[in-house]
């Protein structure tokens, strides 16, 4: 419920945005009618350029039909304002003023941020390349999870690993070597990784980088390391990980990414930080006065005589010096 309300706030900003500004086209392919107006798939491509959360959404069949019936019910409500004349209403326009005001200060926020991320990706290039691996994991089971009560020669539960960390180095180099040997890395995933993730995808890691979030949650750091120092088909490994024993292989060369397939994310990494440095710059520059609020005066330096004050005149060398009177006697 609470999602929906959210959402529903997120496109009543969107569609006052649309609204003010007309961005949006009404152009591409028809997705509904309302009494006669277009919803188009550019009007929902516009939304996600307001806000890239709703990308996402826009992506799953159930995310774009739930905004699009928002869009619909939107549009529903917004004709019959009209015919109500409510957009001639007093409390209508100010608010119509407010939200103008919200969204063309985003705008300048954004427009900041932009600026910022270009900045951050041409110093940051390496953290957008991705390459593409593929894995081979051989696990085997840690002393803790050896049962010492389990009887002798009775079989191990379904699924679990009971081979020795020895064993299973053994056999990782046993795969490496059917691999160097001529054997398909995809072919050799299939039948003995351990990954069930992977396996039936020939160990396909899919496209990654350096310090890929999804690879660092599983602990496989050690394997990106690896692969960003080897060649396209080259072979690496055995590589331990918490898992097991992995064997590595590139099968796409490091690519970086265009700016505008990661802006995005960028601007969302550094949103937060950005907004505050932006914001201080502008009230450092910026005279905001609440009335009736005491300032801070600062203290007067002290105010330096505008008139030098008058030289001692140099005594010549060598002048006579006039001997003291006397003393006149004193009475007795």
């Amino acid at each position: 419920m609470k999602r929906s309300v959210v959402l529903v706030a997120c496109l009543t900003v969107c569609f006052v945005a649309s609204f003010l500004f007309s961005s949006c086209s009404g152009k591409g392919k028809m997705l509904v009618t309302v009494n006669g107006t277009a919803i188009t798939e550019s009007d929902l491509d516009f939304l996600s350029t307001i806000n890239p959360r709703l990308k996402m959404q826009l992506n799953t069949p159930f995310g774009k039909k739930q905004i699009l019936d928002n869009m619909v019910e939107q549009e529903l409500l917004y004709q019959a304002a009209l015919k109500r004349g409510l957009q001639r209403d007093a409390s209508a326009k100010a608010k119509i003023e407010l939200y103008k005001k919200v969204i063309i200060a985003q705008a300048y926020i954004e427009s900041e941020m932009k600026k910022a991320a270009k900045v951050y990706y041409e110093s940051n290039k390496a953290e957008f390349e991705r390459l593409q691996i593929s894995d081979i994991l051989i696990k085997y089971a840690a002393p803790a999870q050896k049962d010492t009560k389990a009887k002798k020669g009775a079989p191990a539960p379904k699924g679990k690993v009971t081979r020795s960390k020895e064993v299973a180095l053994k056999l990782a180099n046993e795969i490496k070597a059917k691999i160097e040997g001529g054997m398909e890395f995809a072919a050799a995933a299939k039948e003995y990784s351990e990954d069930t993730v992977t396996k039936n995808s020939g160990g396909e890691l899919g496209r990654v980088s350096k310090n890929d979030p999804r690879l660092e949650r599983r602990g496989y750091g050690p394997l990106l390391e690896k692969a960003f120092s080897m060649q396209v088909g080259e072979v690496a490994g055995p590589i331990e990980t918490s898992d097991g024993f992995h064997l590595i292989a590139v099968t796409k060369g490091a690519e970086l990414e265009p700016f505008e397939q990661v802006e995005q994310g960028i601007m969302m990494k550094m949103s937060g930080e950005e907004r505050n440095k932006i914001l201080a710059e502008l009230k450092k520059n910026a005279k905001v006065v609440y009335p009736g609020e005491k300032k801070e005066e600062k203290k007067p330096e002290a105010v330096k005589s505008a008139t030098p004050p008058a030289p001692t005149a140099p005594v010549a060398p060598n002048a006579p010096v006039t001997p003291k009177a006397p003393e006149a006697p004193k009475a007795k």
